[in-house]
């Protein structure tokens, strides 16, 4: 067992709190709170409200938080957008919704025309780029994927974490985890659908978590499988529990989607649907050849961890635009 790292590191974060207060209460963490305007929603009154932390004429990044996310999209389209006067980078996020057409099943599908004027919007000469936290569909060349990372409830600005023990028993036997909360609704039909598959068709080598654990446990879960089944549940993101799993040195299974390109840069497995024959005693000896028995994910390690990290992110936010100083 490789020894407990003391690696610290901030990871990356799209998610705002406190939620159900009003759009003011909102404290700025993670990724919104570098942008240059932020547009705040709520489901709770005031259900809108703007964080403007530079000149307008020196906007460069747009933050906008889709709790309440049709306000928050016509807010933008309505009273933002026509205001920005430079090229800026345009980021979404903050909730389980989905962009552009909305498929969590939560909530109705996006209307018809916000939907064509978002996709308008990508067309305007301003706008470089759109880092989309759950992206549903690459309808657009401007549209990125962008991970959710870690959620911190108690809005924690740039937490600092210690990188846990890198992996365990898990990277010397091929074994899959199977642990995620299952809830009522439509919502989460495929994880109990995966959890069945587990239970029958891949009982050979999958573990089932029955019931919750603490987290520390379910860390030391993780370190002891080599491959932890990360299937959506709420929206299509697969963290944070993605983010943990590649934070203890093990690799996720997720399911290809558009917003799966996102990962395509760390250790992962993925499969095209959630169904019988997408697992194998076979194909884990593959990925188990892959990722371990060749020594690549320990060799990448450290690029792995600042991957993670909220600095890599807003690098690649950066990187669209344009050099202030030329």
């Amino acid at each position: 067992m490789i020894a407990r790292s003391e690696t610290r590191f901030c990871p990356l974060s799209t998610r705002l709190f406190p939620k159900f207060k009003g759009a003011e209460a909102y404290a700025l963490t993670g990724i919104a709170a570098r942008c240059d305007w932020v547009v705040l929603s709520d489901r709770d009154e005031p259900r809108v409200a703007d964080r403007l932390r530079t000149d307008i004429a020196n906007v460069r990044t747009v933050f906008v938080s889709l709790r309440s996310h049709e306000v928050a999209l016509e807010h933008f389209l309505d009273h933002v957008l026509p205001r920005l006067t430079a090229p800026f980078v345009l980021v979404s996020g903050s909730e389980d919704v989905t962009l552009p057409n909305q498929t969590d099943k939560r909530w109705p599908a996006m209307p018809e025309a916000l939907r064509d004027r978002m996709l308008e919007a990508l067309d305007h000469p301003l706008l470089l780029q759109w880092f989309c936290e759950n992206l549903d569909e690459a309808a657009h060349p401007k549209l990125r994927p962008l991970p959710l990372g870690m959620v911190f409830p108690e809005a924690m600005a740039d937490p600092v974490l210690t990188v846990p023990e890198w992996g365990g028993a898990g990277q010397r036997h091929r074994r899959i985890l199977c642990a995620h909360r299952v809830r009522d609704g439509a919502q989460w039909d495929i994880r109990k659908q995966v959890t069945a598959l587990a239970k029958t068709h891949w009982r050979s080598f999958v573990t089932v978590l029955e019931d919750p654990v603490g987290e520390d446990e379910f860390e030391a879960l993780i370190r002891a499988h080599a491959f932890v089944l990360c299937v959506e549940g709420g929206g299509l993101d697969p963290s944070p529990k993605a983010w943990q799993t590649l934070l203890n040195g093990a690799v996720p299974i997720i399911r290809k989607t558009p917003l799966a390109a996102a990962y395509a840069d760390f250790p992962l497995v993925q499969v095209d649907a959630w169904q019988a024959d997408a697992l194998s005693a076979g194909k884990l000896d593959e990925w188990f050849e892959v990722h371990f028995r060749s020594g690549r994910v320990n060799a990448r390690r450290q690029e792995i961890i600042n991957r993670l990290g909220l600095d890599y992110w807003w690098a690649q936010i950066e990187a669209g635009l344009p050099d202030t100083d030329q």
